[in-house]
């Protein structure tokens, strides 16, 4: 049985739609309080909607650019006045970009390679770098990056989007042995073809998923909850050991 994260608090990135927000209503499931963050506020708006009453006396929610670090500021301690303190820090927020699955890298636009980096490294630096000051989150404490098992390999014609998160899991490694000393845990969660909003759109542009799962030794993507599920297990108590690690969530694709 999952151990209760009640009188704990959360942030979560990208909590709008997908992995966010499985983990946003996981966490609130077991007791949880979160500080929900997206870049669309109507979509948040609509998120708090569907809870239920106790839940949504347990949320804080504000629109946040995660590449404006003085925005993700602003908001970290916005969300630790609200709930008085804060256990941890799911860093969700990611883009494919526009040009994912279609363009090689000598047709890539800079601004793409912008738009992509600096959504899924500048944001999570951002937090990282925010959220790990000595004294603002709680001693034993769990941050949890979220890369992709394009972290460790590579896709075709994805070469910003593979640059990234490669990326991710260098400052998950490289923040866990400064954080360790300070009580609170760094690691990194690597899914693979996962059914979100944000895979959908892309397979509807480009015409098939850029992430193949047919050829994983579990042929299928895998729902979001298979994801939460880990995420909410690195952020609570049950992982007090693990740090520094990268823990793919991909059906074997990587193996």
């Amino acid at each position: 049985m999952a151990a209760t994260l009640a009188n704990r608090a959360f942030v979560i990135t990208g909590a709008a739609s997908g992995i966010g927000l499985s983990t946003a209503k996981l966490l609130l499931a077991r007791g949880a309080s979160v500080a929900i963050s997206d870049l669309n506020k109507t979509s948040l708006e609509k998120v708090y909607d569907s809870l239920d009453e106790s839940q949504k006396n347990r949320v804080f929610l504000q629109p946040v650019d995660v590449a404006d670090r003085s925005g993700v500021k602003r908001f970290l301690e916005a969300a630790k006045r609200h709930f008085g303190r804060l256990d941890g820090v799911a860093n969700i927020a990611g883009t494919l970009g526009r040009l994912m699955g279609t363009h090689q890298v000598w047709e890539l636009p800079t601004e793409e390679y912008d738009l992509v980096m600096n959504t899924n490294v500048r944001g999570v630096f951002n937090f990282m770098a925010e959220s790990l000051r000595p004294g603002f989150l709680e001693q034993s404490s769990s941050v949890v990056n979220v890369s992709s098992f394009a972290g460790i390999r590579a896709l075709d014609k994805a070469v910003p989007y593979c640059a990234s998160k490669h990326a991710v899991i260098g400052l998950t490694k490289a923040a866990a042995l400064e954080a360790g000393p300070l009580g609170i845990r760094v690691n990194a969660v690597l899914p693979g073809a996962t059914l979100t909003p944000l895979m959908d759109s892309t397979v509807g542009r480009v015409g098939t998923s850029p992430i193949s799962e047919t050829s994983t030794p579990i042929p299928r993507p895998a729902d979001v909850s298979e994801v939460s599920n880990v995420i909410a297990f690195l952020l609570g108590p049950e992982s007090t050991f693990v740090t520094g690690a990268a823990w793919t969530v991909d059906g074997g694709a990587s193996a």
